[in-house]
């Protein structure tokens, strides 16, 4: 596996970077000890949302995880016939065979899909091709149960057939090809991601704590009753967190199903949004009013042939703070297994850099440097 790895240490003062169902920041028990966590999946959408606004290579990421997507089929179908309720019944129908159809009125089918634009232009063009009977489509809008039943399953199987062409090679699914796509009703939509990620672990042991708010009543004017108008406590900690982000680039860019049609400067312009939004994306939550948007204190950058390794085990016996924190014991824990393992287990490296004293550019340049 040809790869590029992120090993970060990310510090954040106050936050609630992640939830658990009772609003908590999300833990977990490592070393013996409860460390602060934040989970891959929080951390890969605030990757995949920033990695959509780059300047260079954002329309490469236009992919949308979404229930509703009667409308927007509807709409590609509208655009190639000006018979409204034909659009909606096609609509239906393809939003039903992609992923079963939940409610007409909301427009939502019953699971998340992950499709880009191209891709469903792509299924609209390939049902629209089918030329199917107008007859069928408007006994598959019948009052009749029987008649309607019986057209709507005639028409599935075409339509069935047609939606293979999600998988057409595209150039605004860059996104899908790195995060993965899971269709529970046609795996032959599924694809496996090329990104890899950890969930975040605190260096060191973290506990959470209270804050209790007051919030202050604006129209009340009674001088005998002065209490708040609302109080309650929410939960935050503080921690710095090792996180590990690779991507596998042998499956990124030589498999069928992901990016090999994509040139070379694509190519390059797609792994450089990525690895910089991998780098300076920061999960939203309570993103006003705890505003935990730091940059990492420290990344180190590798590029190598071999299967993943994670350099958490380097905090498995949990750090100390010193006078100056917790990032300087941390970076120097880190810095001591990577040499160790290297050592131990005869990794080679094609590329390695490290911010600091590399800037993001510099580190970024360095690792895609003589890559072929």
């Amino acid at each position: 596996m040809n790869m590029i790895e992120l090993h970060m240490l990310h510090s954040f003062p106050v936050t609630c970077l992640n939830r658990d169902d009772l609003g908590a920041p999300k833990s977990a028990v490592f070393g013996g000890v409860t460390r602060a966590r934040v989970s891959s999946q929080s951390w890969k959408r605030a990757i995949r949302e920033l990695a959509a606004k780059d300047d260079q290579a954002g329309h490469f990421f236009a992919g949308q995880r979404t229930r509703y997507v009667v409308k927007a089929l509807n709409e590609c179908f509208s655009a190639k016939s000006t018979d409204e309720k034909k659009a909606m019944t096609l609509a239906r129908l393809t939003a039903d065979a992609v992923g079963k159809l939940d409610s007409l009125e909301k427009g939502n089918v019953k699971t998340l899909l992950f499709f880009s634009p191209e891709e469903l232009a792509a299924v609209v063009d390939a049902v629209w091709a089918l030329n199917l009977d107008d007859k069928l489509l408007a006994a598959a809008e019948s009052s009749e149960k029987k008649e309607k039943d019986k057209a709507e399953k005639e028409l599935a199987k075409s339509i069935s057939k047609a939606t293979k062409a999600l998988a057409t090679a595209v150039k605004d699914a860059a996104d899908i090809a790195i995060f993965g796509r899971m269709v529970a009703d046609d795996h032959t939509l599924t694809l496996e991601g090329a990104g890899l990620f950890s969930h975040a672990l605190s260096t060191h042991s973290a506990s959470n704590e209270l804050d209790f708010f007051s919030a202050v009543d604006d129209a009340k004017k009674d001088a005998e009753d002065a209490g708040a108008g609302h109080i309650g406590t929410i939960e935050f900690n503080s921690a710095c967190y090792y996180r590990y982000v690779g991507i596998n680039l042998d499956l990124l860019f030589n498999d069928e199903d992901h990016l090999k049609h994509f040139t070379a400067e694509e190519r390059k312009e797609v792994i450089k949004a990525f690895l910089r939004a991998a780098i300076m994306a920061v999960p939203k939550a309570r993103k006003n009013s705890m505003c935990g948007f730091n940059p990492p204190a420290y990344v180190l950058g590798v590029r190598r042939t071999g299967q993943p390794i994670s350099l958490v085990n380097a905090f498995e016996k949990p750090v100390i703070a010193d006078k100056e924190g917790y990032v300087k014991p941390s970076k120097e824990a880190l810095k001591t297994h990577w040499t160790e393992l290297k050592k131990l287990y005869c990794l080679k490296t094609e590329a390695e850099s490290e911010l600091p004293p590399d800037n993001l550019d510099a580190l970024i340049g360095r690792l895609l440097e003589n890559l072929a």
